[in-house]
């Protein structure tokens, strides 16, 4: 039987400490499995799949790949607007919510 699991249900979490070099990540994520996946055909000996079951996958990568970044300045924000515009490239008007699924 195949269990579905809710969207507030499909977590994320990540966990290292500061002994090790290592970050643990474990998602039902599927954009975050598909960016693993790729990146374990690249660097196989630093993106390694621990355990997979229900949809969900366990990854151990180096916990210098995890990052926390400021959020875009309006100014910024601005800037690549009007780049996708320039380019053709698809984007979201001011004020417009990402649902998530871009």
């Amino acid at each position: 039987m195949k269990y579905k699991l809710t969207k507030a249900e499909q977590e994320t979490v990540i966990n290292f400490d500061n002994e090790l070099n290592t970050a643990s990540v474990y998602t039902h994520d599927s954009r975050l499995i598909k960016k693993l996946r790729e990146l374990r055909k690249q660097y196989p000996e630093q993106f390694i799949l621990e355990h997979r079951e229900h949809g969900s996958v366990t990854y151990t990568i180096p916990k210098r790949c995890v990052g926390i970044r400021p959020p875009y300045s309006e100014k910024r924000r601005e800037q690549q607007r009007q780049e996708a515009k320039e380019n053709g490239l698809p984007f979201m008007e001011k004020g417009e919510m990402n649902d998530g699924k871009n």
